[in-house]
């Protein structure tokens, strides 16, 4: 069975909107953490243990780059059918990308710091393939001297 557009746009919109939720769920814990709320308190708020609190913390923790906006955040966004695709697209072009690399202290390049370009790449399942060969002509200069270091 084929789905209508409509039927699959819907369909996709429900796990944007799961992923969404846990972005937001990183950004009130980092608020309520920032503002020296105790765990315990943020636990009861969110109806979540402590522990709970405490692993989200540490997640924060390993990943800061979590609390700012993401590039993989616009797709979802335009997924869940929060943004049109002109704004997608707008604020996927205007982005300031890093690129990955392996880092110069690992001398059997084992190891691989990402960039936020690798959102794009790792999020092909919401981004069509025309907007991909778009941002790829858009990012081409970049990648290159990127890749040239």
């Amino acid at each position: 069975m084929v789905l209508t557009g409509d039927v699959e746009r819907d369909l996709r919109a429900i796990p944007a909107e799961k992923e969404l939720l846990q972005i937001k769920l990183l950004r009130a814990v980092a608020h309520a953490t920032d503002s020296q709320v105790p765990q315990r308190v943020i636990a009861k708020n969110l109806a979540v243990t402590q522990p709970e609190v405490s692993r989200i913390v540490k997640r924060l923790r390993l990943n800061p780059a979590a609390r700012d906006r993401s590039p993989r955040e616009v797709l979802l966004e335009h997924a869940a059918k929060r943004i049109d695709h002109d704004r997608m697209m707008a604020e996927l072009l205007a982005w300031d990308y890093t690129f990955g690399h392996v880092p110069g202290d690992d001398p059997l390049g084992e190891s691989y710091v990402r960039g936020t370009w690798d959102q794009i790449e790792r999020s092909r399942d919401l981004l069509g393939d025309d907007d991909y060969r778009v941002l790829l002509a858009a990012t081409a200069d970049r990648r290159a001297r990127a890749n040239a270091r």
